[in-house]
Formats: structure tokens, sequence, C-alpha cells
């Protein structure tokens, strides 16, 4: 009993009141449209696809992928401790400033468990090159690239520490770039389509660890498969809609 009163059903009763208010607020958005409804139908009857019905909307969602969230899997990536679990979900068509402009939301979430397609290269701290191991491991991330239509980011890292005189890069940003290209251009030598790939760099900002003594982990490149197709970004709405439809 809560209280001298006795009052353990008033918490009850309010957990009622709000479970009504939700369940007929649920009730009035999907009393909105058609378009609505079918949509919130399919996201029930298929919770890991959030593939859109609704009409001008792009699919949020690649058939390919179970789940919009995207991290580095444990077994090609870190080992599951620290990783970055990234939830990318984009809007094709939003109330931007002219017709298709695209709001993008990125969610990040360290320490997360779920699993998806993508691994991290590592590079001794002032090169851009790729040694065995880092050809190894992208070598092992091809057959889960090949034959798909999703994007594909490719973001660099540097260490904190300053580059050496004798580097031929003027900053981190130009050492994370020249890592994406090496990292790019051996998948695109393994048969992975140009087209699928973006390059990011994030320069020293992000760093694995801000240990010293591991300092080291932070010269790495990321590859993640986005919840984003090729033919999704191609174009407007319009001429995205005029494809479909075409024979």
């Amino acid at each position: 009993m809560a209280g001298k009163g006795g009052g353990a059903w008033k918490v009850a009763y309010a957990d009622f009141v709000t479970a009504m208010m939700a369940f007929f607020l649920v009730m009035w958005i999907t009393a909105q449209s058609k378009p609505v409804r079918h949509a919130i139908a399919e996201y029930f009857s298929h919770p890991s696809r959030l593939k859109s019905k609704v009409p001008g909307t792009a699919p949020t969602q690649s058939p390919e992928y179970g789940a919009p969230s995207l991290m580095v899997q444990p077994e090609i990536g870190l080992g599951g401790a620290g990783v970055s679990l990234i939830d990318v979900q984009a809007k094709r068509e939003g109330r931007g400033k002219g017709p298709g402009t695209r709001k993008p939301n990125l969610f990040v979430v360290h320490g997360g468990q779920q699993e998806t397609t993508g691994t991290i290269v590592s590079f001794d701290e002032s090169s851009a090159e790729l040694d065995d191991p880092a050809k190894e491991r992208l070598q092992r991330l091809v057959p889960a690239l090949l034959g798909k239509r999703s994007k594909i980011e490719i973001r660099g890292h540097a260490t904190r520490r300053p580059l050496g005189t004798e580097s031929p890069f003027q900053d981190a940003w130009q050492l994370c770039y020249a890592r994406c290209l090496a990292v790019r251009q051996y998948l695109e030598r393994a048969g992975v389509e140009t087209e699928r790939f973006r390059l990011s760099q994030a320069g020293v900002y992000e760093p694995q660890t801000i240990r010293e003594t591991q300092e080291k982990q932070n010269a790495r490149v990321e590859v993640f498969v986005l919840a984003e197709r090729v033919e999704d970004l191609t174009g407007s709405p319009e001429e995205r809609r005029e494809r479909i439809k075409a024979p």
C-alpha cells in the first residue's frame, strides 16, 4: 500500500489512464490518412525492414539488410567492445527550402551490440598505405559488399600527435583523405562499384581512445554499409519516380 491511506490503486489507475491515452493517440494518428495507416501497418508487420510506402518518399532501409542500425561487426571490427552504433535514417523529401530537401538524422551510441556489415582498418600513424593485415581485413569484407546497391561510407581518422616534418601530408585531414582513397581503390579493384562510395574525414576529432598510451588505435579507417541505396540518391524525387514507372 502506498502511504497511510492505502493508495496503491491510484498508481495502478494512473498507469491504466496513461496506457489508454497512448492507445487513443495511436488510433487518432492512424485515422489521419490511408498512407499513414499503411506505413504503420507495414512497420509492425516488418519492423526490421522500415521500407516506407508513403507516396513521394524513398525507403529508409535497403532490402538487403535487416536493420537500419549500422555497426562494425565484432568479428571483423573491434571485438565488440567500444564500437559505435550508427543509426542513419534519411528523409528524402523533408519540409526544407525546396523540393527534395533531405534531412538526415545521425544517432551515435557507444557500446552497442547490434551487428551489420562493416570493418575498421588500422594504419601506421603517419602512413596511408595498406599493410597486409589491413588488406586481409578488407578482403574478408568484400563478399558482403559485392552484388549490393547500398551506399558505402569510408571515414578516415588520424592520431592527435603532430605529423613529422618529413610527412608528405600537410595536416591530418590530407592524411585521412589519402587513407580513404587507399581503402576505396582496394575495394574497387575487388569489384565494388565506384558509385557506391562516399568518403568522409573526421581528422583527429573522433578518437577511438583518448589514452596517450593507446593513441595508435586512432590511426584508422572505418567502413560502413549505409541504409541508403545508390538509386535513392540519384536525381530528384520526381526523376526517381519516373525511373520506377519506366518499363
